[in-house]
């Protein structure tokens, strides 16, 4: 295969998001088989680990830990007399200039040759805007969130103005696709997230874990509140059941709190981050998500990819596309306590329907494996202009 020049764009390379996991899985893919993979980072977080390996570079944009605020405009301000707010300003136009000068360096480098820059967060446009017209580059824009998400931020107002421009916008669901086709976006695809690994688990044993499992972020857009409630609902029709939340985050503290009002203190566990996920998961029965919003979720992708069975809050379009309804789990209105509690009672008591769910979730989950997922990639190169030769 001919040899690719790939950059990932991300807004902070060694953040713990799943934006961050994606990208890192397909640059490990890609430089395993021999590509030239590089990272621009706009920014890094202080002495916080990153998944990418080693082996793969990354380059910073803000290396003084300059973090841009958001445009403001200057002349309402200096007539408010906010001269603060001036100042900061003209900093950030200043320094995007600078920046953008030192991205075009970073892509001089390759002087002719094709690359592929996969923009994972589109906040990171703004600093690639001078190269959209550079024929040798091609740019892949990404919104790892579903429309919903995105039109509650200023990340939407970004993808109108930046990725109508880009060689190609994926979106990781047919809907949130459909939704930009009918906006006359003309060069819309969808690419669903890989999992990092995909193992079959015996669904007897799973079951006998009497284990339910959770991970993310402990903020209030989790929803953990409403799983530690639908739970400990339902906790004494299911002796020996229990429940693990693995992450960390600012609503540790009230969570605990709310655990240890309801008397479920050895029953729901916060067990903190976790470095090993695909272990965590292989030792529990079925994964829960109780979110309020999601894109493509990589929990419940690699929950899938274990064989377990999940129950999701029905929050994105995209939570369709990884669970089909009474055939491999349950789904509930977002913040509905009654109605998760009752997916959660069924499916620990239904050994039967626990066994169906498991294997279909296993099956389900060959589409998100990260091989399948690295050839689309190399079909989207091709359709783009890059050659692939035939093994």
């Amino acid at each position: 295969m001919t040899t690719k020049n790939v950059v990932f764009v991300l807004n902070e390379y060694n953040g713990h998001g799943g934006a961050q996991r994606v990208a890192s899985i397909l640059a490990d893919e890609f430089k395993a088989d021999g590509h030239n993979v590089t990272v621009l980072s706009i920014n890094k977080q202080k002495n916080a680990s990153s998944y990418f390996p080693e082996n793969i570079p990354v380059h910073v944009v803000h290396e003084d830990g300059y973090r841009p605020p958001a445009p403001k405009k200057l002349l309402s301000n200096l007539k408010a007399l906010k001269f603060g707010i001036v100042k900061g300003e003209l900093k950030r136009r200043s320094q995007l200039i600078k920046r953008r000068k030192d991205v075009e360096k970073f892509f001089d480098a390759y002087k002719n040759e094709e690359v592929f820059v996969i923009v994972i967060q589109v906040w990171g446009m703004q600093w690639l805007e001078p190269l959209l017209y550079r024929e040798n580059i091609k740019i892949i824009g990404q919104s790892h969130e579903s429309v919903a998400a995105a039109q509650n931020s200023r990340r939407y107002n970004r993808i109108l103005n930046y990725y109508r421009q880009v060689s190609k916008f994926l979106l990781l669901t047919h809907k949130d696709a459909q939704h930009f086709e009918d906006l006359g976006f003309q060069h819309v695809g969808v690419m669903y997230n890989p999992s990092p690994f995909r193992k079959r688990a015996n669904p007897s044993e799973l079951y006998s874990f009497k284990k339910i499992i959770s991970t993310g972020r402990l903020v209030d857009g989790k929803g953990f509140d409403v799983l530690i409630e639908a739970f400990a609902s339902v906790a004494d029709d299911l002796p020996g059941w229990k429940l693990h939340i693995y992450g960390d985050g600012p609503a540790k503290k009230s969570l605990k709190t709310l655990i240890n009002l309801l008397g479920m203190k050895k029953r729901i566990i916060l067990k903190g981050q976790t470095e090993d996920v695909q272990s965590s998961l292989l030792n529990s029965s079925f994964f829960a998500l109780a979110s309020k919003a999601e894109g493509l979720p990589m929990s419940l992708i690699e929950a899938q990819s274990c064989g377990l069975p999940c129950i999701s809050t029905d929050c994105a379009p995209g939570i369709r596309e990884i669970v089909s309804e009474y055939k491999n789990g349950y789904l509930a209105p977002v913040g509905d306590v009654p109605v998760l509690a009752r997916h959660i009672r069924r499916l620990a008591l239904d050994l039967e329907v626990f066994n169906s769910f498991s294997e279909d979730a296993f099956q389900n989950s060959l589409k998100f494996d990260k091989e399948v997922i690295k050839n689309q990639w190399y079909d989207l190169f091709e359709e783009l202009g890059g050659h692939r030769d035939v093994k």
